[in-house]
């Protein structure tokens, strides 16, 4: 080996695809009260409509993760940004093209605004729901689908490749006939573990 590699010990590793996932961050957003703060996403908007989903978006150049979870928050609920505390990071949630940051953070004096076009209404969920709640858990199977231009010829057994199918576990929690499912509830079952 002519090349001297030892400079690779002090590098992190790197995440391959890293640079083609979307990133965004997203606030558990605890009230005075404890209750976490969602929104049910506006039915007017192509993507997800009606979920209900924390506050939170994309991460803007430039833009640390906790500093987009806190803009977000403030822009979508009406709120000035001083008056959220980050308390701490929770989670980074990576899934399909998407990494998703979450943070626990404190929200002083929230009388329950938001911004229209986005965010359809409200939910202020008591935080001791999650702690005594399991979610119910559903598996779902993926199976690729390739369109007519894949190149069959260039993969061993062609169209009988044997593909591996990728499960995951699609959580829910149901409040007082609110569903909350997918990622929020995923970032939220991780929350209260981490709650001991």
């Amino acid at each position: 080996m002519t090349m001297d590699f030892t400079f690779l010990r002090d590098k992190a590793p790197s995440i391959i695809g890293e640079s083609d996932l979307k990133k965004s961050a997203v606030a558990i957003a605890l009230t005075e009260r404890d209750e976490i703060i969602f929104e049910v996403r506006s039915r007017k908007i192509a993507h997800q409509p009606g979920d209900i989903c924390l506050p939170g978006g994309g991460i803007e150049d430039g833009e640390l993760p906790e500093q987009a979870a806190v803009r977000e928050t403030a822009e979508e609920l009406l709120i000035d940004p001083a008056t959220i505390r980050v308390i701490a990071p929770s989670s980074i949630f990576i899934t399909g093209m998407l990494e998703i940051h979450s943070f626990l953070c404190s929200v002083r004096g929230y009388h329950g605004t938001w911004q229209k076009d986005e965010v359809e209404n409200i939910l202020q969920i008591p935080l001791d729901f999650f702690r005594n709640t399991e979610p119910d858990i559903h598996e779902v199977v993926w199976r690729p689908e390739m369109g007519d231009d894949f190149p069959f010829g260039k993969v061993y057994g062609g169209r009988r490749y044997a593909w591996r199918e990728h499960k995951s576990r699609i959580r829910f929690y149901e409040y007082e006939g609110h569903v909350i499912w997918g990622i929020t509830a995923r970032i939220m079952e991780n929350f209260v573990r981490q709650l001991g």
